[in-house]
């Protein structure tokens, strides 16, 4: 009887807890990594965006503070929801993941919810039927994110975004010869995401997949080339779905963990500690563009989390079974849909969220530069013609055409009709035809040309990154 009353405050934390924990630090992050987004929706009001921002840092911090609590967890998941989806297509590749997952997990809730007419649901239980969703993510992300980089664009040295990520370490840059560090980062990019896949596929190897994997986005992380603790956190809190169900308790009986840490409510006073640090060192990245705050702080916090899997990640007797497949089988279409979602580069949908960010991929106008698929699959037209700039007068535009780059038809009416006024006079190439459009009557004639008629699904679902050279001169995305 007296385990019964036993105090939330002496509990060990759950697997599913944990997750929750890290899933919404993670989510944070996004938010405060990011000197442009801060800048811009922090220190600037806009109306259609920052009301969002604040309410996923608001809706992540409630679940952070209580991770053990359904409320909560529901919380965050509407809030990042609504934030992520009112956002979409526009959002970062990460994000799509998170809505994916977030959408498992309010699913998840109504499956248990509705046939018992109560609101009164365990995480565990919710746990128990959205993890193995997340974890196909998670395997997904790996595949991809080896498969797009099979393309001149990413193997190359002068191109390849592994080259000035490794060169965020100048000490490690300068022990190596010329080169060597290059085509160290880009091959064993390819090589460590892939066999990191591999062994998450299996309970007697994920262990050792959960290692590797971490690693990879720990250096991604810490990098002098930016600030991607958002990424990698998310990607960090990933791994953490694949430690075993004891995982928490484990931790807990630890002596070396701190006492004080062992309480809830001084737990939770350490979560609204960490959390603050992340505003404060997102302000100081917005106002000195300075990243070693945010990185460092990122550093202590995966090498803390890296620390506990690597001590407490192994299968041991009585854990649960490993699963890669949802008890609610309606619920095992997400990463179906996930996967052919970032197949869409090749079959002329969208380039933008599928899991391709620093690949140098190119499969727009017609061309790929993919060494397996050599030519895209044309069952969607959205990637059939590519404007390019060659003077413009928008700022957005004219900084393309400096650049070199293009967008894809489709992007550019949406841009112009949707998102910012078209200021003339401009100047754009369209399949080797030059455009002079310097009177409205020019732009009306090239309009009934070639913009076609767009409905708000595809509007909203639609999303396309610039256009690069197949063969780019360097690090573009």
């Amino acid at each position: 009887m007296s385990d019964q009353k036993m105090s939330q405050s002496a509990r060990p934390p759950s697997h599913a807890s944990v997750f929750i924990w890290l899933f919404a630090v993670s989510a944070i992050w996004h938010y405060t990594s990011s000197s442009s987004d801060i800048i811009n929706y922090w220190f600037t009001y806009n109306p259609k965006i920052t009301p969002l921002v604040f309410l996923s840092i608001g809706s992540a911090f409630i679940a952070a503070c209580y991770p053990t609590r359904t409320w909560a967890l529901m919380t965050m998941c509407v809030g990042q929801l609504i934030a992520i989806f009112l956002r979409f297509p526009f959002v970062a590749d990460h994000l799509v993941m998170e809505l994916f997952l977030n959408f498992a997990i309010l699913i998840s809730f109504l499956s248990v919810a509705i046939p018992k007419r109560t609101l009164k649901v365990s995480v565990e239980e919710l746990f128990a039927i959205f993890s193995p969703i997340g974890r196909w993510l998670l395997i997904i992300m790996y595949f991809y994110g080896t498969f797009h980089k099979f393309n001149p664009g990413f193997m190359s040295i002068h191109s390849s975004c592994a080259v000035p990520f490794i060169e965020g370490f100048p000490v490690v840059r300068d022990m190596l010869g010329p080169g060597v560090l290059e085509y160290a980062a880009i091959y064993g990019t390819l090589i460590l995401e892939s066999i990191a896949m591999f062994l998450l596929l299996s309970s007697r190897t994920k262990y050792f997949g959960m290692l590797m994997g971490m690693s990879f986005h720990f250096i991604i992380g810490i990098s002098g080339y930016g600030t991607l603790a958002h990424f990698s956190a998310f990607a960090l809190a990933l791994h953490t779905l694949f430690v075993p169900s004891g995982f928490g308790e484990r931790i807990y009986n630890e002596r070396l963990v701190p006492g004080i840490l062992k309480s809830e409510t001084n737990f939770r006073i350490a979560t609204v500690l960490f959390i603050t640090l992340q505003v404060a060192f997102a302000l100081h990245l917005a106002t000195s563009r300075q990243g070693y705050l945010v990185n460092s702080l990122f550093a202590l916090f995966a090498v803390t989390v890296m620390f506990l899997v690597f001590k407490y990640g192994q299968v041991r007797q009585g854990d649960a079974p490993y699963r890669l497949k949802s008890p609610l089988l309606a619920l095992n279409v997400l990463p179906v849909w996930f996967f052919i979602y970032c197949l869409s580069p090749y079959i002329g949908m969208g380039t933008g969220g599928v899991m391709a960010m620093f690949s140098g991929l190119h499969t727009e106008g017609g061309v790929s530069n993919h060494y397996i698929v050599r030519k895209p699959i044309r069952l969607f037209p959205y990637q059939d013609n590519v404007v390019y700039f060659e003077s413009a007068t928008n700022p957005s535009l004219a900084k393309l055409a400096e650049e070199g780059q293009g967008v894809v038809m489709f992007d550019f009416q949406r841009h112009i009709t949707y998102r910012e006024q078209l200021a003339l006079p401009l100047t754009v190439r369209v399949n080797d035809q030059r455009y002079p459009l310097e009177h409205p009557d020019q732009l009306i004639e090239f309009m009934n040309e070639h913009f076609t008629e767009q409905s708000w699904l595809e509007r909203k679902y639609m999303s396309f990154r610039v256009v690069d050279d197949p063969a780019p001169k360097q690090c573009r995305h």
